[in-house]
Parts: C-alpha cells; sequence; structure tokens
C-alpha cells in the first residue's frame, strides 16, 4: 500500500484520541465513585463499601473498554508502521520489524478475545456497566406502559 503523508497524520490523530480516552478512563477509575479528590490537596476521600461495591460492579466494563482501546491503540500504531517506508534498513532489519508487527498485531487480538471473555462472564449487562438494575415490580410497570 502507498501510503500519503495525510494518512499518515490521520493514523497519529487517532492513536492521540485513544491515549486520550485511555488516559481519562484510567483518571476516572482511579478515582472511582465517592473518591473525590480536594482540590490542591491531591488526596481522595476514602471509599466507603458501597463506593467499593459500585466499583467492582463497573470494572467488567470499564476493564474491556481499556483492553479494546489498548488493543486499538496497538492495531493503530501497527498501522502507522506498516505504512511508513522502508528506508535505509537492510533485509535482516525489515524481517525482524515484519515479526514485531506480527507480535504486536497477535497481542492485540488477543487483547480483544480477552476483552470478549470479561464481557462474556457477566450475566447482567446493566451491573457490568455499573447501572443499578431497577426492581423487578418497576421493570415491569415500566413495559407495561408502551
Amino acid at each position: 500500500m502507498k501510503s500519503k503523508p495525510s494518512d499518515i497524520a490521520l493514523l497519529e490523530s487517532a492513536l492521540l484520541a485513544i491515549e486520550k480516552v485511555l488516559a481519562h478512563a484510567d483518571s476516572e477509575l482511579q478515582e472511582g465513585p465517592g473518591r473525590a479528590a480536594d482540590p490542591g490537596s491531591g488526596i481522595a476521600d476514602a471509599p466507603s463499601r458501597q463506593d467499593d461495591a459500585q466499583r467492582f460492579r463497573a470494572s467488567a466494563a470499564q476493564s474491556a473498554v481499556n483492553v479494546c482501546l489498548s488493543a486499538a491503540a496497538a492495531l493503530v500504531d501497527v498501522s502507522q508502521a506498516l505504512m511508513r517506508a522502508p528506508g535505509d534498513r537492510s533485509w535482516d532489519q525489515l524481517r525482524h520489524e515484519w515479526q514485531a508487527l506480527i507480535t504486536h498485531t497477535k497481542i492485540a487480538s488477543r487483547s480483544a478475545h480477552r476483552a470478549a471473555l470479561i464481557m462474556a462472564a457477566e450475566d447482567d449487562p446493566l451491573s457490568a456497566r455499573g447501572i443499578e438494575a431497577a426492581p423487578l415490580h418497576e421493570a415491569r410497570a415500566a413495559s407495561f406502559a408502551h
């Protein structure tokens, strides 16, 4: 594939966007619900047991998000490498880089599979996302209202 500088720039923008989302997700996971930091102090409030339970419920979805985004970033990085011109590297260097790209692609694939396993292990898609499910009688009433 013959790459254009604009294609490489678009991939770089995509990689930066993915990294920003990952950094934001990581900061939210570290702060967690109920752990609002005191501005300027750098100290977060200690979480309660309920906050720990909420963070655990949200962690399946958050873990899957982080794994998927990491895999996507790795694949964008592989794509960038594939689009770069070989330059003045020797055949052995190119072969070594090619094998490394294959390895990175396999790792990204395994990561995506791990995200699927994380998601498949959850029986309740709402609680896996950290959303409190409505009590059964409320859910029934809502379904009859339509």
